[in-house]
């Protein structure tokens, strides 16, 4: 990469000759990166601001700064410590600085001097404290704005010797969280920085505690959320605790994986005034409508609220309903759909106004009556496991030699599993960019002043990291389809069957089953070649999000949780990528699949994929409910077949041609600047395959 160090000369010498050299180091940047827009340039900031007070000169480089990023500038030598966030700049100040930096009054300059020397010693250092001259309640809200922890507890003190503990609570600290939430769904905040809202907030009420016990009535209300049987993921479930409990709610949080029993004996040991579920997988989210019909069939009032990336609002509907279309009864607490933590805040607050809760429940209910009324195409099609028709997948595909037959586990160089991040979803979905566009996402990926942007903080991250332990272990076997199940045979004898993996046939469309992407058994016992893989990056990097949450550190987990899923699934795509190298396939020729998703639904299978590959050899094994552990880690089937695709039951056809896989390495997708569009699926979660399905 070539990078142009641009220059610009002292603003502040009153020489006639440099005061239009800012303006001009600004177009001049323009100008270059129109010229040669794939180089980089960079600038020293603070040669514009030699000679005068430290005060002055901190908004002079933030002025300039700011208009020099949005010319184009990439890489700024400034210390942080001399620049501010143009936003939370005086206004006054910025109208002064600005004439100065594009040059458009004569006394400019004088001016400028003139309002900070007037500002005085004294009135600079109380400058360098916004808060300096605030009531406690208005410093309260400025910290938790402005995400600013130190100092918090004075004012927590301050405020409480003034106006009391729960009105502390009740009319400064709520108020401005929910303030950041407001921002949030508006846009203006991302979510790390609605979650380093929430550390102060923490590290707040956690002071605000001193003068709360013993004390009744200062919590909002109480809810139990899981994470459902069978599911591993619980990021987007403790980011529901994070924003509940900074909130003023109390959250008993049960974790992953929790049978159905469990939450709700929690739920009445705890007299919850609601039920949070939440679920990534489709498979797993089948877990809710059993939960809700168990409450029901005990007679329990606890409202049920449901979320997660296997699921829309349509599910939700259906789930008011536990006798399914065969009968009108209703779980009459009510059943709600949350697509984000915010609308889970939303929907708690108004289930505690008794007002607003009534209000709430006849609207579900309408709109879930709306839902069963509409008419439903009948659904003729033959079950998942007729094998009476195969899809048109080609038999005839040539059968690559692998480079070994049987079970390897495989040394990992992390700088070549790099590439394979996917730093679209990494970015837009994990790490909180969705919904930027343009030069705002720009400035969130490459950074904006004093704001580390997504791509630095990803290799000083990756620098950094000592957590991530990757092992692999891939397998190549003999195998032939037969109907719905692929046959897997001994590499060492080719006539011995070892097992049958089992799949699900689409009823209507082409009648794709995932089998059929493997030559079928005949008697001419020509042998196919099935990659089974197996990737982890180890428990520490769980253990580390454990620990950030308990410490408060709410950003900080994000994050983390963020590298740590992108990294298995980076590496996961590393091995794919040399499973194609091995076969001597096109780069991005087949497909790999996961258990869990429609095309493999049944994790059960998983128990044979373990025998085979000997997966508790390298650290990963299976939860009661049949999930890959540790958390960051998967397990796939990869088809070499150039007809290969996603798909689901009720979507995708075979091609008539080979149609390429979309990979990471090389692509946008794995680039310093990923695409401004936002993926299809919920933030915070993995995302799923194309063709995937919401459960009917």
């Amino acid at each position: 990469t070539l990078i142009f160090d641009v220059l610009t000369f002292t603003l502040t010498t009153g020489d006639e000759e440099w005061r239009p050299s800012a303006v001009e180091t600004i177009e001049g940047i323009r100008e270059l990166k129109k010229a040669l827009p794939k180089v980089k340039t960079s600038l020293g900031v603070s040669n514009v601001s030699f000679g005068i007070s430290p005060n002055a000169r901190r908004v002079l480089n933030s002025v300039f700064l700011h208009h020099c990023v949005e010319a184009g500038l990439d890489l700024a030598m400034v210390h942080p410590a001399e620049v501010t966030p143009y936003p939370e700049i005086p206004e006054d100040e910025r109208k002064l600085t600005n004439d100065l930096v594009f040059n458009e009054r004569e006394d400019a300059l004088e001016r400028f001097i003139e309002h900070f020397e007037s500002k005085g010693e004294e009135e600079e250092d109380e400058a360098a404290d916004p808060t300096a001259g605030m009531e406690p309640e208005e410093a309260l809200h400025w910290h938790i704005l402005r995400r600013k922890k130190e100092g918090v507890e004075d004012w927590i003190d301050r405020c409480n010797e003034k106006i009391g503990a729960v009105p502390t609570l009740n009319q400064v600290l709520l108020p401005a969280m929910k303030e950041v939430g407001d921002k949030f769904g508006a846009g203006e905040l991302i979510l790390p920085f609605v979650l380093q809202s929430a550390e102060v907030m923490k590290r707040a009420v956690a002071r605000l505690e001193n003068y709360l016990e013993k004390m009744e009535g200062h919590t909002k209300g109480k809810v139990v959320i899981a994470t459902v049987f069978g599911d591993v993921h619980d990021i987007g479930k403790s980011l529901v605790n994070t924003i509940l409990t900074n909130n003023g709610y109390t959250v008993f949080d049960l974790g992953k994986q929790v049978p159905v029993d469990t939450i709700i004996s929690a739920a009445e040991e705890h007299d919850a005034d609601a039920i949070g579920l939440s679920a990534l997988l489709v498979s797993t989210s089948k877990q809710m409508p059993i939960c809700v019909g168990e409450l029901h069939n005990r007679g329990l009032d606890f409202p049920v609220l449901v979320g997660g990336a296997a699921i829309n609002r349509d599910f939700g509907s259906r789930m008011l309903y536990p006798g399914g279309k065969e009968s009108d009864e209703t779980y009459e607490p009510g059943v709600f759909y949350c697509k984000d933590a915010f609308q889970g805040l939303d929907t708690m607050d108004a289930l505690v106004d008794d007002d607003a809760r009534k209000a709430l429940v006849e609207k579900t209910r309408a709109n879930a009556a709306t839902l069963r009324d509409k008419p439903v195409k009948s659904d003729d099609g033959p079950p998942v496991t007729d094998d009476s028709v195969r899809s048109k997948a080609s038999t005839e595909v040539p059968v690559p030699e692998p480079p070994f037959w049987g079970v390897r586990e495989l040394e990992i160089d992390l700088q070549e599993v790099y590439p394979h991040l996917d730093r679209h979803v990494l970015f837009k979905l994990h790490w909180g960019g969705r919904g930027n566009k343009g030069e705002a996402w720009r400035k969130l990926v490459e950074g904006d002043g004093e704001e580390e942007g997504f791509q630095p903080r990803l290799e000083r991250m990756w620098a950094e990291q000592d957590y991530l332990q990757p092992r692999v272990k891939l397998g190549y076997f003999p195998c032939n389809s037969d109907g719905n199940e692929l046959v897997v045979f001994d590499p060492e004898d080719r006539d011995r069957e070892v097992c049958r993996l089992s799949f699900p046939r689409q009823p209507k469309h082409d009648r794709i089953c995932l089998a059929d992407f493997y030559r079928p058994l005949n008697d001419e016992g020509v042998r196919d070649v099935v990659a089974l893989q197996g990737v982890t990056v180890g428990s520490e990097v769980t253990d580390l999000m454990e620990r950030l949450e308990q410490e408060g550190e709410f950003a900080e987990q994000l994050y983390t949780h963020g590298l740590g899923v992108q990294s298995a699934e980076g590496l996961a795509e590393w091995l794919h990528s040399r499973v194609r190298s091995d076969l001597g396939i096109d780069p991005d020729q087949g497909r790999r699949y996961s258990w869990g998703y429609p095309a493999c639904p049944e994790q059960s299978e998983h128990e044979k994929v373990w025998e085979l590959l000997e997966l508790n050899s390298i650290g990963m094994y299976l939860s009661d409910g049949y999930a890959v552990m540790p958390e960051q880690s998967t397990v796939a089937i990869i088809t070499h077949h150039p007809q290969a695709v996603y798909f689901g039951m009720k979507s995708g056809f075979i091609p008539e041609e080979r149609t390429p896989d979309e990979v990471i390495a090389g692509t946008e997708r794995g680039g310093e600047l990923p695409p401004e569009h936002d993926p299809q699926e919920e933030a915070g979660v993995e995302p799923q395959r194309e063709g995937d399905e919401v459960p009917a």
